[in-house]
């Protein structure tokens, strides 16, 4: 695959930047005695390493889309290593234009976090993210953490719920001027386009990994040819993610709701991850009777990049991502 200028000058500003960021060696006190640690690019071999460390506090993150997201540019990620080789934190940058990149799983491991190293490992990470316009998310309530950081522009803020779908809203599928096909049953490229329109930056790489992997289930709404919504469902270490659900009217949004629930397994639950400003999505989640596990708000460095809430029923991550 060719890869676009942008990201041959992001990797080349990424290899200069190793000769002076991430092989810097530091010390820290802990408990009377020093800590050494390295912060330095991620390789693939850490995934697993990267996973234990998510499972161990509890994220929903599944090994799946760790590869994911590695396999659309790994450029931009950064680990930390303690001298004894165990990794301890991870943060990163995915590079989406010249101008503008999502920084994404912003982790130390907890009995480390009161030494200042997540703090220095953002400071890298925002390094390599260069001049560009870098966008983020931050638990609500937790918003000043990043401020210092450079993160100053609120944006809107998506509710992660979770829990088993209702049978009764999904009983009546809605119908329409539309149909709902399998995406294997149409070009992807159309998709891609209408993903573009809603996340406002181009993720082919991205996107393809994530709807057409063989785990997935993803679906298209159409209404004469042309793509009116889509989702995909993916199972996750606890339950089935629906995201993304982008769709263009509320009917549409349900169809493919509907249509996705139906794979979900008896007793397993659904994670739908909604922005609260879409009141038809609210209403997706009062319906199935989900609870509200987490509040969060997108951020950004330099300025804000408005987004349709009212076409984006479920976020298609919670890392990574624009909208």
């Amino acid at each position: 695959m060719t890869l676009q200028p942008w990201v041959l000058r992001f990797q080349n500003c990424l290899l200069f930047s190793q000769k002076w960021i991430y092989r810097s060696v530091r010390s820290l006190s802990e408990s009377r005695k020093d800590i050494r640690y390295e912060i330095r690019p991620m390789k693939r071999t850490d995934l697993p390493s990267l996973y234990a460390l998510l499972a161990e506090n509890k994220w929903n993150m599944e090994m799946s889309y760790l590869e994911c997201v590695f396999n659309t540019d790994p450029s931009g990620f950064l680990v930390v290593d303690k001298d004894d080789g165990e990794l301890i934190g991870h943060s990163g940058f995915l590079a989406h234009s010249d101008t503008i990149a999502s920084a994404g799983m912003n982790i130390i491991k907890e009995k480390y976090r009161h030494l200042g190293v997540g703090k220095q490992m953002c400071r890298e990470a925002m390094k390599v993210m260069g001049d560009r316009n870098g966008t983020g998310n931050s638990v609500s309530n937790r918003f000043t953490f990043y401020i210092p950081l450079g993160w100053k522009i609120g944006s809107y803020t998506f509710h992660f719920n979770q829990g088993p779908v209702n049978p009764e809203f999904i009983a009546n599928v809605p119908k329409g001027d539309f149909e709902v096909v399998s995406a294997f049953e149409i070009e992807f490229n159309d998709v891609i386009a209408y993903d573009s329109e809603i996340h406002t930056v181009p993720r082919p790489i991205y996107i393809s990994n994530w709807a057409k992997h063989q785990i997935a289930n993803t679906y298209v709404a159409l209404k004469s040819g042309r793509v009116v919504g889509y989702g995909v469902l993916r199972p996750s270490d606890v339950g089935y993610k629906m995201q993304p659900l982008y769709a263009d009217d509320p009917k549409i949004a349900k169809a493919l709701f509907c249509t996705l629930a139906s794979h979900i397994p008896a007793g397993q639950v659904v994670n739908f991850t909604h922005p609260v400003g879409n009141e038809q999505a609210n209403a997706f989640v009062v319906g199935n009777k989900l609870t509200s596990l987490l509040s969060m708000t997108r951020v950004y460095t330099k300025w804000n990049i408005p987004v349709d809430i009212k076409r984006v029923y479920s976020l298609s991550t919670t890392e990574y991502g624009i909208i």
